[in-house]
């Protein structure tokens, strides 16, 4: 996989409760949250779940920072377990009509809030970007905020130091990958020792050889993000 032109086909910079159906939130970290008029969170929303490049790695990410507000918020009810500071993850949104209104219940992993409105914008303040993991790191996001924009320039993205950043991020991704075909290589080899189709010398210098491959690839990934993938 290479990082080279790799962007995500954006339908919509704003999104309101016409597309509730179509979407979803699980996962979606919050980590910013007010109520004035309106309730307003900032969070990171996940547009898209990509199938591992192979089988057993885990689930990669296209990911916006975004800007929820759900308009006039009334009659709310919090249930949560932790201080309002900390940060926290969504589970799921629901919306139940009830004759001229809708009670909207937000689902975290932390606690709950009811509230009824007359519905929510989102407000997607940058380009999806690719994660290995299901947020937006503090920088690539212009820190927490809980502005009303839409697709924001972030002049860190196009930095030096962000380039060099992603390239070995990518690097290190790819040596996962070989290591992850060296340990299905390990398993089958296994296997067929079982099965007695391999005899005991060949398998032994095949286990050392692909042993030391695996040790290889553990050095180099060490301290990184992919180390225990």
């Amino acid at each position: 996989m290479s990082m080279i032109g790799m962007s995500y086909d954006l339908e919509k910079s704003i999104w309101t409760e016409k597309d509730f159906e179509i979407m979803g939130w699980h996962d979606s970290q919050i980590y910013k949250m007010a109520l004035k008029e309106d309730l307003e969170f900032d969070i990171d929303y996940i547009f898209k779940w990509n199938q591992p490049d192979l089988e057993g790695l885990p689930f990669t990410f296209w990911v916006a920072p975004a800007t929820l507000v759900f308009k006039k918020a009334k009659i709310l009810s919090f249930d949560f377990e932790i201080a309002m500071e900390d940060v926290f993850e969504i589970d799921y949104i629901e919306r139940q009509v009830e004759e001229d209104k809708a009670i909207w219940l937000i689902v975290t992993q932390r606690g709950e809030i009811e509230f009824t409105c007359e519905g929510f914008d989102q407000y997607i303040r940058q380009k999806p970007l690719f994660q290995f993991g299901q947020t937006v790191p503090y920088r690539e996001r212009r820190g927490t905020s809980l502005e009303r924009v839409e697709l924001q320039n972030n002049s860190y993205l196009s930095s030096k130091e962000y380039l060099e950043a992603q390239a070995k991020t990518f690097e290190h991704y790819e040596n996962v990958k070989k290591r992850h075909l060296k340990r299905q290589e390990m398993k089958e080899l296994n296997l067929r020792r079982e099965n007695h189709q391999v005899e005991t010398k060949d398998y032994l210098l095949k286990k050392k050889e692909i042993n030391e491959m695996i040790d290889f690839y553990d050095y180099w990934l060490k301290g990184t993000n992919f180390e225990k993938w």
